[in-house]
């Protein structure tokens, strides 16, 4: 069955359930404070206490000071953690509502499914009369940066994403494997420009495009020997056995 989008069982749920428990974390932590501190964040915070007490002669205020620091450190560490996961669910849901037309022209869409044996997910499966495809969101919400390729390399603004994309050939590899067909993987970029033709590029065996480009480019794609309503069927059925819903 479709998922509908931006439920939390569909589109970006595991994603958004990684943030939710970050957060909790991250309230957890201000209660708790240097009660129950890890025994490497008390010896940070004792060497942080020591560089404080020499400077003003007060161990005591030295061993508040540290401890204050390590956790304001933490706190950031689990907010900055729970945004970048927010924002990854974030741009799924809207890939999701992107996808959401093509059930309507014969496709399936599925959205975030366990990839067997692995902690990985699958952001959205979009099978119909041109195959299957794989599609991983990135929200990469810069609009100054670029998506570019340079000497072999994916590259965001100044970051390299080339382990990323690897990632993305693995993961469509396994739904390949669960599948018994082939998986064109492509990335969906939000926020940043893919300044190539078409607003798309090929960076190995990838189709990385800018979102609002998606389903058209799903959708200029001819229809494939074979792939009729019963066989986009039969692989619906498949992936709901062998790429259940993430956990």
């Amino acid at each position: 069955m479709t998922t509908t989008p931006g439920r939390r069982a569909g589109a970006g749920a595991s994603a958004q359930r990684i943030a939710d428990v970050m957060r909790t974390a991250e309230r957890t932590e201000q209660h708790r404070r240097a009660k129950t501190v890890l025994p490497v964040t008390a010896a940070a915070a004792a060497v942080l206490g020591y560089a404080a007490a020499v400077a003003t002669t007060l161990w005591p205020a030295g061993v508040v000071v540290g401890l204050g620091v390590v956790a304001y450190g933490l706190r950031r560490v689990y907010r900055r953690s729970a945004n970048s996961w927010a924002t990854g669910a974030a741009g799924e849901v809207r890939t999701a509502h992107l996808l959401a037309p093509l059930s309507r022209r014969g496709y399936i869409v599925l959205h975030d499914r366990a990839v067997p044996s692995s902690r990985a997910n699958l952001d959205h499966l979009v099978a119909g009369p041109a195959g299957v495809f794989y599609i991983d969101t990135k929200n990469w919400r810069s609009k100054t940066a670029r998506v570019t390729v340079t000497g072999g390399l994916l590259r965001y603004g100044r970051y390299d994403k080339t382990r990323e994309l690897q990632t993305v050939v693995w993961e469509a590899e396994q739904a390949a494997r669960a599948l018994s067909v082939p998986v064109r993987p492509i990335i969906a970029v939000h926020g940043a420009k893919v300044p190539a033709p078409r607003g798309r590029l090929e960076l190995h065996g990838v189709t990385v495009v800018e979102a609002r480009r998606l389903r058209g480019l799903i959708q200029s794609l001819p229809p494939q020997p074979g792939w009729d309503a019963d066989r986009i069927t039969a692989v619906q059925q498949l992936a709901e056995r062998t790429l259940p819903p993430a956990r």
